[in-house]
């Protein structure tokens, strides 16, 4: 499958097989961990209202991808996205456009690049420790995914016990809803809830 076309808002970025190397992205040894968030620049993205793949200050509109285990905990995890950066996204990441069933079975450090462990006493490697979501999911079916379009006034940020900024806020009222990736479980229980609508209707 060829790459998909790049949008202008990420000509500036670097490329790698093809593909754009999101800001967010881990780098080791100068190769880029595709799937993998580099903590410190995931918080500056969050406290500069960056886009997660350009780098760009987000504007009057911006999406966040939502899980559904987001929705239970209100806020997500990651950067919000341009417009046209999550078209790109939808198309070139294997966990929206469907092409990867399953998450890796390691973390970061498992499985960088070099494809062993790494020795290098210098190296970032160790801020890429698993986090527990991320043991949790390894190895696990591919979650869902929606994207919430949000105003810049919603953009409103979850912050932990040390005050450092983990996420986004879900507000209740999204300007909209779109679905990414569905699952056939999820797609029977979309048919379902419908089905029970026009029943009651």
């Amino acid at each position: 499958m060829s790459a998909p076309a790049i949008p202008a808002a990420c000509a500036h970025r670097p490329r790698h097989g093809g593909l754009v190397v999101p800001y967010v992205s881990f780098e080791h040894n100068g190769l880029p961990v595709f799937g993998g968030l580099d903590a410190g620049k995931r918080t500056r993205a969050f406290e500069n209202g960056l886009c997660q793949i350009c780098e760009r200050p987000l504007e009057r509109w911006l999406h966040v991808l939502v899980r559904p285990q987001d929705m239970g905990i209100g806020y997500v995890p990651e950067p919000g996205l341009h417009p046209p950066c999550l078209m790109y996204s939808e198309k070139a990441c294997p966990m929206l456009n469907g092409t990867r069933a399953t998450y890796r079975s390691g973390g970061v450090i498992s499985r960088h690049p070099a494809g062993r462990p790494c020795d290098d006493p210098a190296c970032s490697c160790p801020a890429t420790a698993p986090t527990a979501e991320s043991l949790v999911r390894a190895g696990r079916k591919a979650d869902d995914w929606d994207a919430w379009m949000l105003s810049a006034d919603q953009y409103e940020l979850h912050r932990d016990g040390h005050s450092a900024a983990v996420g986004i806020r879900l507000p209740s009222d999204p300007k909209r809803i779109r679905r990414v990736r569905v699952s056939p479980e999820r797609k029977r229980a979309l048919a379902l809830v419908a089905a029970l609508l026009d029943l009651g209707a």
